[in-house]
């Protein structure tokens, strides 16, 4: 019987203290301070990148981005980036919370952000894929002028050909110009970045044959018809 009376009062008096069950549920919740005032973004750890912009066929161009617990930090940052492969270090100084960074494709890196009175971030590692290259090949250029088969001025002693060129993913970097008097030309101009040659000499009566090879970021080439036209 005394036993009884004792668990009664020790549990009335447990309840009369007001425990507040929110705050054993929060206090529960709470995730512990990683020690880093510096929060990495991007590129996110352990992760593969297929984004950023194409600069060559070994290198791209990437955003790295972080945040800072210390919103008043002004002051300069500083990105480390380690290649992996030879842990060749470079350091990118930022005043702001990102740094553009042209780094190499098909390579594993690590790096880590520095600030002001040794604040500073985890490190993280990620492989660079780099952006995924559109294999398109370049239409076959058209002519503009001369149209093929145009009978231009017998007092002409110069031509201009103008020609378009088109490529799905936009990435044609030159054209080839052949151009004589043969049915098959011999190459007259190479790595033309536009689509017009100008002051090429010409003399009346005479036949012209010219055709176009269209090459694109991705080493694609196309090639055009040939084209023709006659002066006088």
């Amino acid at each position: 019987m005394k036993k009884g009376l004792i668990l009664l009062l020790t549990i009335t008096t447990f309840l009369s203290c007001g425990v507040d069950l929110d705050i054993l549920e929060n206090t529960a919740s709470i995730i512990p301070d990683d020690g880093f005032n510096i929060l990495l973004q991007f590129p996110e750890n352990d992760s593969e990148i297929t984004e950023g912009i194409i600069v060559s066929s070994t290198e791209s161009e990437l955003i790295f981005k972080w945040s800072d617990k210390d919103d008043s930090n002004n002051s300069p940052y500083t990105v480390y980036l380690i290649n992996n492969s030879n842990n060749d270090t470079i350091a990118y100084e930022s005043l702001e919370k990102e740094s553009i960074i042209v780094i190499q494709r098909d390579e594993s890196y690590s790096w880590f952000v520095t600030g002001i009175s040794d604040s500073e971030s985890d490190t993280w590692s990620f492989y660079n894929a780099g952006p995924i290259v559109d294999l398109s090949i370049p239409l076959p250029a058209t002519a503009i002028s001369p149209v093929t088969g145009a009978s231009i001025s017998q007092t002409s002693t110069t031509v201009n050909l103008i020609w378009k060129s088109e490529d799905a993913d936009d990435d044609i970097i030159a054209h080839d110009l052949y151009f004589g008097e043969t049915e098959d030309p011999e190459i007259y101009a190479e790595d033309i970045t536009g689509t017009r040659f100008n002051d090429i000499p010409i003399e009346a009566g005479k036949v012209y044959y010219w055709k176009v090879i269209t090459k694109d970021s991705a080493e694609n080439e196309s090639i055009s018809p040939i084209f023709t036209f006659s002066v006088g």
